[in-house]
């Protein structure tokens, strides 16, 4: 069975994504996809597409707000500006093992943002992420998304608290695991996508778990 994505659905479900969420361009930290699952070609195809379809549209990149420290057996892309109006940047992190997530530092214009997970903004956040999901869904270019867990969580071993939500999605008989966690820190939301093949789920979060700490521990850079 063919379980790759077909280009045309990338592309759309893409769009949908980004006029959704308001803020998404994904960067891979290497160009070669060798080697990689089918589940790992997908998401470096997915994050391609999401930035050449905003390439043109891209602002200042901005100082990050915590320290972007790359545990062992991780890497980082350079930081690559989001549109003007979503004022912010992205970066991805890439694993030895393959596992890829990106990052989003961004304010869309906003001077004052509530340090809290529970503020309205936050949730409103999260919320924007899922109706990309949904929409998608809705056009056709997912076959189904299926929340399998959602909540209030804590990065890693950090003190810091997240929003995080966890779909199923499914296109061309591949199951896909997507899982997205946002939280906020000296007046700019951060949001982190990572995507696996969802029998990987368990393995991967063990992967994740020492990034997730990092990015929660990091001493804040904007007083």
């Amino acid at each position: 069975m063919n379980h790759s994505y077909s280009f045309l659905s990338i592309v759309i479900v893409a769009f949908f994504v980004v006029t959704a969420s308001g803020c998404s361009e994904p960067q891979t930290p290497s160009d070669s996809t060798t080697g990689k699952t089918t589940s790992q070609n997908n998401e470096y195809q997915f994050n391609s597409i999401e930035q050449s379809v905003r390439r043109s549209q891209n602002g200042e990149v901005l100082e990050p707000v915590i320290d972007l420290v790359t545990p062992p057996g991780w890497s980082k892309s350079e930081l690559r500006a989001l549109p003007t109006d979503d004022h912010g940047f992205t970066v991805a992190f890439e694993h030895e093992s393959g596992l890829c997530v990106t990052l989003y530092q961004y304010t869309r214009g906003q001077s004052s943002i509530p340090d809290d997970v529970d503020s309205a903004s936050v949730r409103e956040e999260l919320q924007l992420a899922k109706n990309g999901i949904e929409q998608a869904v809705e056009f056709g270019f997912w076959q189904a998304a299926k929340e399998n867990a959602s909540g209030t969580i804590m990065l890693g071993d950090s003190q810091q608290k997240a929003l995080w939500s966890q779909y199923n999605l499914t296109v061309d008989g591949t199951t896909v695991a997507s899982d997205i966690y946002v939280w906020t820190c000296s007046n700019a939301f951060l949001k982190l996508r990572c995507s696996s093949r969802s029998e990987d789920v368990t393995s991967n979060q063990t992967v994740l778990k020492p990034l997730l700490t990092s990015l929660g521990s990091s001493v804040t850079l904007k007083e």
